[in-house]
C-alpha cells in the first residue's frame, strides 16, 4: 500500500513539475499559464519531491525520469544565481533605480533618501501628480537636478530623474501607459545613454489583452531604439508585469538585451507584492540592459508601495567602439 500511495503522489508531484517547466515556452494565452509560469521556479521543488518518492518507492526508471526533469529545471534557473561578468574594457558606473510608487503611496521621503544613497538615475513608475511634488518637495530635484517626469492619476505617471545632464526626452505612445524615453549624458562616456522607462498593462488587474498587446509590441519597439542609440548603452527599466520565467518576458531580450539581474546573479529579484507582513513572491520589475552590463542588482523596500524597488549598478564602456 505504501508503494503504492508513494508512487501515485510521486506521479502527481512529476506532473506539476513538468507542467511548470513547459509553461515557461507557451504564450500566455490565459491566466492559468500566466500563473503556472510565474510560479515555474518554486515548481522545481515538486520535482524533488517526485524524485525521492520514486526512489523510497524503488519506481527506478520514474526516479531516473525525474531526476533528469530535475536536472533540467535547476539547468533553467542556475544561470541567474551566476555572476557578474567579467568586464573587460574601461567602464563608467551608473546606478540605475527602478521605483512603483503604488499609485503615489510611496513614501516621498524614504524614496528620495533611498534614491540619494543608491542612484544616479531614478526610473519611477505610477508616479500621480501628488507624489511628483511630495517627492520634489522632500529634496529630489536637489539631488536629481535634471528630470523627464510625465505625472498621471493612478497608475499612469511615469518619470526619470539623473544626477547627469538629461539632453533629450520623447514620449512613447502605443501602449496601454505611457513610456519615456530620455538620453543622458554621462560624464566619461563617448556616446549618450538612452534610458526607456517603461510600464506594461497588468495582465491580472486589467484585462489579459491588454498586457498581451504590449508586451508583444514591445520587443519592436526595443529593437528600434537599439538601432537609433547605436554603439551608445541602452537601459530598459519599469515594472513589465512579467516574470523571467514568461516566455514573452524572454523575446525582449532579443536584439542584444540582457535582463540585469541574469547577468549580475543576482538570482530571483522578487518585487510583488510587497507587504510590511510577507516578502514579495514574483520578480515583475525589472532592468534590461544593452551595450553595457549589470554587475549589480538587488531588490529594496519602498515603504508605502505595494512594489520593491530595483537598484542596479551599470557598466557602461567608455567607447563602446574601442575592444
Amino acid at each position: 500500500m505504501f508503494r503504492v500511495l508513494a508512487t501515485a503522489l510521486g506521479v502527481l508531484a512529476f506532473a506539476v513539475a513538468a507542467v511548470g517547466l513547459a509553461s515557461r515556452y507557451l504564450a500566455i494565452s490565459n491566466e492559468v499559464v500566466l500563473v503556472v509560469a510565474a510560479a515555474s521556479p518554486y515548481l522545481t521543488v515538486a520535482g524533488l519531491v517526485a524524485m525521492v518518492l520514486f526512489a523510497v518507492s524503488r519506481r527506478w526508471i520514474l526516479t531516473i525520469a525525474a531526476s533528469l526533469l530535475c536536472a533540467v529545471m535547476l539547468a533553467v534557473l542556475l544561470p541567474r544565481f551566476v555572476g557578474p561578468e567579467k568586464l573587460t574594457v574601461p567602464t563608467v558606473s551608473v546606478r540605475v533605480l527602478s521605483a512603483n510608487l503604488g499609485m503615489g503611496r510611496a513614501d516621498p521621503r524614504a524614496v528620495v533618501a533611498l534614491a540619494g544613497e543608491s542612484a544616479d538615475v531614478l526610473v519611477v513608475q505610477e508616479m500621480t501628480p501628488e507624489a511628483a511634488g511630495a517627492m520634489s518637495a522632500a529634496g529630489l530635484d536637489g539631488v536629481f537636478p535634471h528630470r523627464a517626469i510625465d505625472p498621471h492619476p493612478l497608475a499612469a505617471g511615469i518619470g526619470v530623474w539623473s544626477r547627469h545632464p538629461i539632453v533629450s526626452a520623447t514620449s512613447i505612445g502605443g501602449y496601454q501607459m505611457p513610456m519615456l524615453s530620455a538620453q543622458i549624458r554621462v560624464p566619461g562616456v563617448r556616446f549618450d545613454a538612452t534610458v526607456l522607462a517603461v510600464h506594461l498593462a497588468a495582465p491580472w488587474v486589467q484585462p489579459l489583452r491588454w498586457f498581451r498587446g504590449d508586451i508583444e509590441k514591445l520587443p519592436a519597439t526595443l529593437g528600434e531604439i537599439g538601432r537609433n542609440s547605436g554603439s551608445g548603452a541602452v537601459i530598459v527599466a519599469g515594472d513589465l508585469n512579467a516574470t523571467y520565467d514568461m516566455r514573452p518576458f524572454r523575446r525582449l531580450l532579443e536584439e542584444h538585451y540582457r535582463d540585469a539581474a541574469e547577468q549580475a546573479g543576482a538570482g530571483l529579484t522578487l518585487t510583488y507584492p510587497s507587504r510590511p507582513w510577507r516578502p514579495p513572491v514574483v520578480g515583475i520589475d525589472h532592468v534590461l540592459v544593452r551595450h553595457c552590463s549589470a554587475t549589480a542588482a538587488q531588490t529594496v523596500v519602498l515603504p508605502g508601495s505595494d512594489h520593491r524597488g530595483l537598484s542596479t549598478v551599470i557598466e557602461i564602456p567608455v567607447d563602446p567602439t574601442v575592444s
